[in-house]
């Protein structure tokens, strides 16, 4: 069973508060029921999770900031997703021959390319004009490149023994991870301290180039393009309609300033959780975090109060023509993680979905032969607002799509009808309780998972709190929920079809996870 922790809201379920900490007070968790995790808070606000696991001589680091896409403005979509890519540039002493010197040379650098944005915005841009400006861009760019020490932020982690040094961008959160010795956790607190304290935006332009490049194999890609159009077809107010990656015509006009004015917004210790899991002593990691992340400045964050998402009263049907094997996505309308009705729709997915014993597989992948797969989730693309219940699938030639959609909405209404039988919910809770005990084996899963909780949902206990409340969803909480949400009023469905006359021979299938 899926957890739902991976980018989540506002409140825990209830629960005890043992183990919270204010700021200059470790506090240890003592109820066996979790792990023995310490909690510590900076007076800046920087939250601290530490587990101290000693078999193996190793630690994994999560630094999870609570924005992302959502949080961009309008017109600047793709800005949190842009960042997390400059945040791996270096700082006024990593990457650099000599800042003095680079600050000007980048500073020309952004003038050329205010410029050069303006005038390809205009109404009637000039094209020589304008072509003389990308040449005065990259002669400037080509300045700044004599001052820059090619990948020393990656040989540094390399000559660390780093693995699975990496960062990701989520509609709710950006989280930057790596493994290390444990052995070197000076070494990570003294480099990341001085990457988020101090980070310079070279190259800026350049690596927009790289996302601009990203974004147009996106929309080459039939299983990104449905989930965009599923989404942005779903939402008509709430920015979750926006793709984190954002739209092509906002990342062509994004600037610099624009991303360090983000950075000086959202990138502050009390918009943050570090997570330490491995071989430690959480002693000696509260006493290097207050000397490497005591003097970050604490900034005020903006209201996040977003457009609410107006209700639902109409289906949407959308017909998507693509070069690729047909398939089906949609999308209902939830009423949000902090919502108590949220715990019966996640049952609601695992009956659909859970393994070979699921009611889609059973019915329709084996059963029927309709589909080729088909899969269920609570929540997306996000958790940190109401978000939506999706069904994904694909026909099996050859049936169609809308065969495929018909027989699917039966399956749903059977909700209502043939309520679960305890069985059913019993081996979901079970695969639920397996997938906790296993995620304690990974220090970086583990990690990634506790920063996430604190951060997002306000208590990195939420996992097994989650769990005791879906343990008391009833058959009939998920007949109701169903009833409720899963109607055709609340419903967004995308219907990838191949273009007429185009044929469909040796086209390979998408699976349901292919826009993670």
């Amino acid at each position: 069973m899926k957890k739902t922790t991976k980018s989540s809201p506002h409140k825990a379920p209830c629960g005890t508060g043992a183990g919270k900490s204010v700021p200059g007070s470790p506090s240890t968790e003592t109820d066996p029921k979790y792990p023995p995790v310490v909690s510590y808070t900076l007076k800046n606000g920087l939250k601290l999770l530490i587990l101290e696991k000693n078999f193996v001589p190793t630690v994994s680091f999560t630094m999870l900031f609570k924005v992302g896409n959502v949080d961009g403005q309008q017109g600047k979509t793709g800005l949190a997703h842009l960042f997390e890519h400059m945040a791996f540039k270096g700082t006024q002493t990593i990457n650099s021959a000599d800042y003095s010197r680079e600050k000007v040379a980048l500073d020309s650098v952004e003038e050329a390319a205010k410029e050069l944005i303006a005038e390809e915005s205009s109404e009637t841009p000039d094209l020589k004009r304008a072509q003389g400006l990308r040449n005065k861009l990259a002669e400037a760019e080509k300045e700044a490149d004599k001052l820059i020490v090619k990948d020393e932020y990656l040989k540094l982690y390399t000559a660390l023994g780093e693995n699975g040094l990496n960062a990701m961008t989520s509609t709710d959160y950006t989280g930057y991870v790596v493994s290390l010795p444990s052995n070197r956790l000076m070494a990570w607190m003294a480099i990341e301290s001085d990457r988020f304290k101090n980070p310079v935006l070279r190259e800026f332009y350049r690596e927009r180039s790289v996302v601009m490049e990203e974004r147009r194999m996106g929309e080459a890609d039939p299983g990104r393009l449905m989930w965009e159009t599923l989404i942005s077809n779903a939402f008509t107010a709430h920015p979750y309609r926006n793709p984190t990656i954002g739209w092509m015509d906002d990342i062509t006009r994004l600037t610099r300033t624009d991303a360090e004015e983000f950075y000086r917004t959202f990138y502050v210790p009390n918009n943050a959780t570090l997570s330490v899991v491995g071989d430690v002593n959480s002693s000696e990691v509260i006493k290097l975090a207050e000397k490497y992340f005591g003097d970050w400045k604490y900034r005020e964050l903006p209201a996040r109060t977003y457009t609410k998402e107006p209700p639902q009263r109409a289906e949407k049907l959308v017909n998507l023509f693509f070069k690729a094997q047909p398939a089906v996505r949609m999308g209902f309308k939830n009423p949000g993680m902090n919502h108590p009705d949220i715990y019966p729709l996640i049952m609601a997915s695992e009956v659909l979905t859970n393994g070979k014993t699921g009611r889609f597989y059973r019915n329709l992948v084996e059963g029927r032969q309709l589909a080729l797969y088909a899969a269920a989730g609570a929540s997306t693309p996000g958790n940190r607002y109401p978000s939506l219940f999706v069904i994904v699938s694909a026909p099996n030639a050859p049936h169609t799509v809308e065969e495929l959609d018909a027989a699917i909405m039966a399956e749903v209404k059977k909700l209502e009808t043939e309520p679960p039988t305890q069985w059913e919910l019993d081996k979901i809770l079970n695969n639920y309780q397996a997938e906790m005990i296993k995620q304690l084996e990974s220090n970086s899963g583990l990690g990634m998972s506790l920063a996430q909780n604190e951060q997002l949902m306000g208590d990195w206990r939420y996992d097994w709190k989650a769990g005791e409340e879906l343990k008391k969803v009833k058959p009939g909480d998920i007949s109701r929920a169903a009833a409720k949400y899963l109607t055709r009023d609340n419903r967004t469905v995308v219907f990838l079809k191949a273009p007429a006359g185009k044929k469909k021979d040796g086209l390979k299938n998408q699976s349901p996870q292919e826009h993670r």
